[in-house]
């Protein structure tokens, strides 16, 4: 079984303009309206590629009726621990016009630290040997920036196979308990150590301190440039078909559910990697989060170009 968690959710909220947002009132936009974060949007990609999956959510009350017919109609199973309050909206714009794309990321309302706990003793009682974990997306206010730490420590020890997604401390003190898998992109792998990181070389280099900590796969994504993924002493650049992109927003989670959809399938790392840049170039094809098809992902598999760095 997979199994995601999500901690930090959120409302897209998407509007399309064709033209630019200066001192006016437009009215009568095209809007999408989709309960999402990033943990809802690795299930739902993990859905569609044929596993069954449980999401782990945390929930404000307000929205909770909203989210549990969303992941009913998805066929996603869940497991929410309600919380006071209600979900953070995102907002993207995009014009048409010029392809510019604004993205407008609310902040979330704190989270009383003991919702933290009784979470993690959730995961605990879910958690088996075998079973696959992803941790993905920020943290709410309020809760320890160890909490995936902890999470993943009780994975480790269950022996479940762990992936982790997120950035700033929560990222970093999270890999101190080793997760398998880490997904970094290229502004978080700055994060990570520090420093400024220039071209694939040094992209390489400094995944591969990843693998030196203990971590067995580190996969890096570049956006629009793909991946660099690194196991043992493979290090591949996994380049994604040229397309015509509709809209990026959750292409990495469209990747990670990729990554972890392989590796429950023993797939190859080549064959991993094919599939999680497939994912990510599908998601873009497509206009809201966690969207793609089975059958184009396998399609552009075989176009995925992947070179030893």
């Amino acid at each position: 079984m997979i199994h995601c968690t999500l901690l930090s959710p959120a409302i897209d909220v998407s509007y399309i303009v064709s033209e630019p947002l200066i001192d006016q009132t437009l009215t009568d936009l095209p809007i999408c309206v989709t309960p999402a974060g990033k943990g809802l949007n690795v299930a739902s990609v993990v859905r569609e590629l044929g596993e069954d999956v449980t999401l782990h959510a945390i929930i404000p009350e307000i929205d909770l009726l909203r989210y549990t017919r969303f992941l009913e109609e998805k066929e996603i199973r869940h497991k929410i621990l309600p919380v006071p309050g209600s979900v953070r909206v995102n907002t993207t714009v995009l014009n048409v016009a010029t392809s510019a794309v604004t993205h407008l990321n609310s902040a979330g309302a704190a989270v009383s630290v003991r919702f933290q706990d009784e979470f993690i003793e959730k995961i605990h009682q879910c958690c088996n040997t075998g079973s696959y974990w992803c941790f993905s997306g920020s943290i709410p206010e309020g809760f320890d920036n160890d909490v995936y730490g902890r999470m993943i420590k009780t994975c480790n020890d269950a022996g479940a196979h762990t992936l982790l997604d997120s950035r700033g401390a929560p990222l970093r003190l999270g890999l101190r308990m080793r997760p398998e898998m880490v997904k970094p992109n290229h502004a978080e792998l700055e994060q990570i150590f520090d420093e400024s990181i220039l071209g694939v070389h040094h992209i390489a280099l400094k995944a591969k301190r990843l693998i030196d900590m203990g971590i067995s796969n580190a996969f890096i994504s570049l956006g629009g440039d793909g991946m660099i993924a690194i196991q043992n002493n493979d290090c591949l650049l996994c380049v994604p078909p040229s397309v015509t992109i509709v809209d990026t927003v959750g292409c990495g989670d469209a990747l990670v559910a990729g990554i972890i959809v392989a590796r429950k399938r023993e797939f190859s790392f080549h064959e991993t990697c094919r599939m999680a840049v497939a994912c990510g170039v599908s998601k873009a094809l497509h206009r809201g989060p966690g969207i793609v098809f089975r059958d184009e992902v396998w399609q552009l598999m075989e176009d995925v170009n992947i070179t030893a760095v």
